[in-house]
């Protein structure tokens, strides 16, 4: 019997986009692959690429999270949670809600 997932399988994360973030992208989803990406600061940076600005709307300079915006994973078997942390690790399969 073959595994269900190859060793060479694509990693994705799933977004989402709510309200100025869904304006600035010009969509309210898309999945991604995290190949190459570990935290939620490399992601930022992936996104930033198609998206110039993304990043400094979550990050302004000076690298705290902006407080009027917002970052939630939901992750299978757990209850959703905010990314206070830039370092969050993050998984295949995760969604991330950014508002």
């Amino acid at each position: 019997m073959e595994p269900l997932q190859s060793d060479t399988a694509k990693r994705y994360v799933y977004l989402k986009y709510v309200g100025h973030i869904a304006v600035m992208t010009g969509k309210i989803r898309e999945a991604i692959s995290v190949e190459g990406v570990r935290t939620i600061s490399d992601l930022l940076s992936r996104l930033d690429e198609k998206h110039p600005g993304f990043k400094e709307v979550f990050m302004p300079p000076g690298g705290v999270f902006n407080s009027r915006t917002a970052i939630i994973c939901r992750r299978l078997g757990q209850p959703s949670f905010a990314v206070i942390d830039e370092k969050q690790e993050i998984e295949d399969g995760d969604i991330l809600t950014f508002w």
